[in-house]
């Protein structure tokens, strides 16, 4: 069967959409969201004169940092890694506004939003697989430590996810003493996302295939 093209900038735009109306729809759900988003949310909801997205800046900034430190050096294409973090947080708050007059009050509804949120993350993160323009510094901090360090990325991955975890529950005992962003959802996207972006990997394999519409890659 004849592949779909697809541009790899287009792949990032269309994780970079999709991504913030994911976060948004988890937050409405109040089910729990990602121990990687969890953070800037619990923080938000704190220090009322901070948006969620205002907040990714300070947290993706600080990732950054903490990568140039440890791996000693920096690439400008590194700030590009800035740039979708700032990206990111303005349609991050772009979504939750628009999300906000969504009524979540009955399970069903929450359950559906939870469940769109889990699959549009995870359709993110197929479509960031396929694209050479920097992601959010999260990915981006993985990546590039995990390759400098020499380590297994899948223990890695899983070290920070409960790392993210650690802090997600610190932030929410300390802040409001208690869970807060941290609920059931939070157990299921870390359980079941590895899954479903491997489903989307795999049928974006199948069914696409993507090329580089600028000559761009070589920067990155």
């Amino acid at each position: 069967m004849k592949k779909i093209r697809m541009s790899r900038e287009l792949a990032y735009i269309l994780g970079m959409v999709c991504m913030p109306f994911a976060v948004s729809f988890t937050i409405k759900a109040n089910l729990g969201m990602s121990m990687i988003a969890a953070p800037s949310y619990i923080i938000s909801e704190r220090v009322q004169f901070i948006t969620t997205g205002q907040t990714e800046w300070i947290f993706q900034a600080f990732f950054l940092v903490l990568m140039c430190l440890i791996i000693k050096h920096f690439r400008v294409a590194y700030l590009t890694s800035f740039a979708s973090a700032f990206i990111y947080g303005l349609i991050l708050d772009f979504a939750i506004f628009v999300t906000s007059p969504i009524k979540a009050e009955s399970i069903v509804v929450r359950i559906v939003l939870l469940v769109l949120g889990m699959v549009m993350t995870s359709f993110s993160v197929a479509m960031f697989f396929n694209t050479y323009l920097a992601p959010c510094a999260y990915d981006y901090f993985v990546r590039e430590v995990g390759h400098f360090k020499k380590l297994d990325m899948r223990k890695f991955k899983l070290g920070y996810d409960i790392s993210m975890l650690v802090v997600s529950v610190s932030l929410s005992l300390i802040l409001f003493h208690k869970f807060v962003a941290i609920n059931i959802g939070t157990l299921l996207m870390a359980v079941l996302n590895g899954n479903i972006i491997s489903f989307f990997s795999k049928m974006f394999d199948r069914h696409i295939e993507f090329f580089d519409r600028l000559p761009l890659a070589k920067y990155f």
